[in-house]
């Protein structure tokens, strides 16, 4: 088979099952792209064989390359540097085995990063079989060119997009995680590109929810779940950053990783310890990023850092569930509470970012 050397995006695909549909996803790319494109499918602790036989007859298309990867480790992290190393396009983009693009979206893409002269596309995430998108990020309405401060990029942690080859290095995730390898390679891209710009309403990236083997939620331990803390703060990207935008970074970090963790799991002194220990790395590098908490949540962090009584802990924790409630809506100091990230600005774009996800999963 004669492969495509003139491709204009490689579409990287790690996959580690053949019940994946893999055949769907080449069908979105392969039957409704212009633009020349090299489907580099993963083999990832798998005969390549078999995944062959998953991709039917676009096996033998010439824009299709299936590779093998053998590691004997069970995370994407592995299969998808593996990838990144052999990128040769101007352009490239991930796509996990159960998903698929809107047609025409990488046409979409390429046309918006070329006309604005950005080198990081940033597409909706649906799921059209239920109705329904990832209100992620929660970005300021009607803009194309992104900010990733003012526009809430940390809170789009999948490295979904299209990006061009000069940012393959950052989007390498990071290995030896057994969750969280996307975080730190999100936060580069967003950060570290040139000029991030969203994608058309049309060009979406269409999560798929029918994988027999999709991987749940596995029992972690919250020191599992957290342990990407000390290598984010670590890594010359988060030394470079300023001020304000580790502060939005640790305030996204702090709600949605450790705080809303522990919504999710049983507590004990353990897990309270775990929270308090991931909360001081954070913190020592962006104390600012309590200013825009609630208060509520920083009661919340002021116990932790405490390691007070679990008792105390879940019931805060608790409390923290009811957002209708003066202490969830205001900050420490009154005149923070307009604040960008506040709660009441946030949770005001989060709901119209949500609307906006909705309609355009239900057009898709």
């Amino acid at each position: 088979m004669t492969m495509v050397t003139s491709a204009q995006v490689d579409v990287l695909v790690p996959v580690h099952s053949e019940s994946r549909p893999v055949r769907r996803l080449a069908r979105s790319v392969l039957e409704h792209t212009n633009v020349p494109v090299r489907l580099l499918v993963v083999a990832h602790n798998i005969e390549e064989q078999r995944i062959r036989a998953a991709l039917g007859p676009y096996a033998e298309d010439a824009r299709v390359d299936v590779v093998g990867f053998r590691d004997g480790i069970p995370s994407p992290a592995g299969p998808m540097n593996f990838a990144l190393d052999r990128v040769t396009a101007p352009w490239f983009t991930k796509i996990d085995s159960d998903d698929r693009l809107s047609p025409g979206a990488l046409d979409g893409w390429v046309r918006r990063a070329e006309t604005r002269g950005a080198d990081a596309v940033l597409p909706a995430m649906l799921l059209p079989a239920v109705g329904e998108g990832f209100p992620t990020p929660p970005r300021r309405p009607g803009r194309v060119v992104l900010d990733p401060v003012r526009d809430r990029l940390s809170y789009r942690t999948s490295t979904m997009g299209l990006f061009s080859a000069d940012l393959r290095q950052q989007a390498r995730p990071v290995e030896g995680l057994e969750t969280g390898e996307d975080i730190a390679p999100s936060l580069r891209l967003w950060f570290g590109a040139r000029k991030v710009v969203a994608a058309g309403d049309g060009d979406a990236y269409l999560v798929g929810d029918d994988a027999v083997d999709r991987v749940t939620e596995s029992a972690r331990t919250l020191a599992t779940e957290l342990a990407f803390a000390p290598l984010l703060v670590a890594e010359d990207m988060w030394g470079a950053l300023g001020e304000a935008a580790r502060a939005a970074v640790v305030r996204k970090l702090i709600r949605v990783h450790v705080l809303g963790a522990l919504g999710r799991r049983e507590l004990d002194a353990t897990v309270v310890s775990d929270a308090a220990n991931a909360l001081e790395t954070l913190l020592r590098s962006a104390p600012s990023a309590l200013r825009s908490l609630s208060r509520l949540d920083v009661e919340l962090i002021d116990r932790l850092r405490a390691r007070a009584a679990v008792e105390d802990v879940a019931a805060l924790v608790e409390r923290r569930r009811r957002y209708a409630q003066p202490r969830a809506m205001l900050t420490p100091s009154l005149h923070r509470t307009l604040d960008r990230d506040a709660p009441l600005r946030f949770l005001s774009a989060s709901l119209l970012a949500q609307r906006r996800a909705r309609r355009a999963a239900r057009a898709a």
